[in-house]
């Protein structure tokens, strides 16, 4: 696209007012200018020719371009014998020749090709001021167009970087360092090459003041590139161990001054935590009569847990996740990650224990739902056989397995020890969590206040269980597709980046523990979270 581009503003161009007598708008010693900046040129050209030896590289420098009036003569710098070498080792790209062969240019041959075309370009631009030679302005535009597309086609495989053999390979970094001062300067040669040819659309009384300008531009830049060349790279130095030495005075205020600033930070959270004594106070003891509630209502689930180990449990863990963002971001910013995190896990602690509770009252509701058809038919069945309704309770305590089995013999206890039936039933509804359970209990206690036939009851129950269940089945296989989806949607992120992870795990982890990556990776678990439950709720049906 950028060649196309060049190549079709450049044909516009050409077709634009005749630039009348540009060639003659410079003058004799800018002609001996160019000259100069072309001889520069063509010793680039023949130092990076691989096939030369090192005498036929010898180049004399004529008296007109010396500022002392003497021919001077140069040489390759000793340094470039060996990177010569290895700028011709290193093969970029491979050229379709019109035979339909493949030639294989390196690194060398593209520098070569660009202190070609420069030195083209100052040629035709000499050309130009040739008093006994007419100007041809077609011949001329063209030239200047074709010269740019193959420096522009040479710049943009200098500037790319190579992977060779695992490692990668920068052409920035050619010539010692010097690559990448000489690369912006062929860059500016290049736009001082295209306002040359822009030259030629502009007014009949700017065309030759541009022309000239544009074509000196480009004579000076060609001289400092040859500077650039020859000129020694910026040293890094060494910088000297004595200036970085740290002494033991100066260990010693460091750590005073830790210590300062931790006893003031200490200072300034016990004043704050002083001045709200009272508040912390009746919050600690609200939140400990909650704790003894909530060790209660686990007991009553049959778990045995301390409050404190969930608590101090989540605490630890998002401490330990903010802990490992805030060393891989390191800096401010991951101390101020890490107590972000910190104060998150400290915020969902004081929730998680009626979280953890809930969640365990809905699987076991959901066991016991699975278990009522079958413990329904054995008390109907010991009612049958002229059991009464609590011995009916105690067969099945016996012959059915958890849950509902220590349920059920937890009503018969409640029973023995002295709590009315119906009292005990009660128990049973706010211990589980089951809709179809609250329902038998309902018939149970009516039935002793109002009378009736229980096995009758019973039987109806079972058969609006059964119904329930198959409808229940059928939901979920209608919405099973929907949230498939979601999990799938959900997962799919991850595992895509898990997948561009094992392929390119360098650059991955420099994103993703970066704060930008780990704001973004945030972002995206947030915004999944939403979508799930969106999904979630669309796919909720009550019956």
């Amino acid at each position: 696209m950028r060649l196309f581009y060049i190549v079709s503003l450049s044909v516009a161009l050409w077709g634009m007012a005749p630039l009348s007598a540009q060639g003659r708008a410079l003058s004799v010693d800018d002609r001996v200018r160019i000259q100069c900046a072309q001889e520069r040129m063509r010793m680039l050209v023949d130092w990076f020719d691989v096939n030369k030896t090192d005498e036929q590289k010898r180049e004399t420098l004529s008296e007109q371009c010396s500022k002392d009036g003497k021919a001077r003569e140069f040489q390759p710098p000793t340094w470039f014998r060996d990177e010569l070498e290895r700028m011709e080792a290193n093969k970029v790209v491979s050229t379709k020749k019109e035979d339909g062969s493949y030639v294989t240019n390196s690194e060398a041959d593209l520098w070569k090709q660009a202190f070609a075309n420069i030195g083209s370009f100052l040629l035709r631009a000499d050309s130009s001021l040739d008093p006994s030679q007419p100007v041809d302005l077609e011949h001329l535009s063209y030239g200047f167009v074709n010269d740019r597309i193959w420096l522009v086609r040479a710049l943009d495989l200098l500037n790319k970087d190579l992977v060779r053999n695992d490692k990668l390979v920068t052409m920035k970094d050619s010539m010692d360092g010097r690559g990448r001062a000489m690369l912006a300067t062929l860059e500016l040669i290049n736009s001082e090459i295209f306002s040359t040819i822009e030259a030629f659309s502009n007014p009949i009384s700017k065309r030759e003041d541009k022309y000239r300008q544009s074509v000196t531009a480009v004579v000076v830049l060609s001289n400092n590139l040859f500077k650039e060349f020859r000129s020694e790279p910026i040293q890094m130095g060494v910088p000297k161990a004595e200036l970085y030495k740290t002494t033991a005075l100066d260990t010693l205020v460091t750590s005073i001054m830790l210590l300062f600033g931790a006893f003031l930070a200490g200072l300034a959270a016990f004043l704050l935590l002083e001045s709200r004594r009272d508040t912390i106070l009746r919050l600690s003891g609200e939140y400990r009569q909650k704790s003894l509630v909530w060790a209660e209502d686990f007991n009553r689930q049959f778990v045995t847990l301390d409050i404190k180990y969930i608590v101090l449990g989540t605490v630890g863990v998002f401490g330990l996740f903010g802990l490992l963002l805030g060393w891989t971001t390191g800096g401010f910013f991951g101390v101020f990650l890490f107590l972000v995190m910190l104060g998150v896990g400290a915020v969902l602690s004081v929730r998680m224990p009626m979280a953890v509770l809930d969640a365990l009252k809905k699987s076991r509701g959901r066991k016991i739902n699975a278990q009522l058809m079958d413990s329904l038919i054995l008390l109907s069945n010991s009612l049958r056989a002229g059991m009464d309704i609590v011995q009916g309770f105690e067969m099945v305590s016996k012959d059915m397995l958890p849950p509902i089995a220590d349920e059920f013999g937890l009503v018969v206890k409640n029973y023995k020890l002295g709590t009315p039936f119906e009292k005990a039933l009660d128990g049973l509804t706010d211990r589980v969590d089951s809709r179809l359970l609250s329902y038998v209990v309902k018939a149970i206690i009516i039935q002793r206040q109002v009378g009736g036939n229980l096995t009758v009851i019973f039987a109806r129950l079972v058969e609006n269980i059964r119904e329930e269940s198959k409808l229940e089945d059928k939901l979920q296989a209608m919405t099973a597709q929907q949230k498939l989806q979601g999990i799938v949607v959900s997962v799919m992120p991850f595992v895509m980046m898990f997948v561009m992870f094992i392929f390119n795990p360098q650059q991955m982890l420099s994103f993703y523990t970066s704060s930008l990556g780990l704001g973004v990776l945030l972002f995206c678990i947030i915004w999944i979270g939403i979508g799930l439950k969106v999904l979630k709720k669309m796919g909720e049906v009550r019956v």
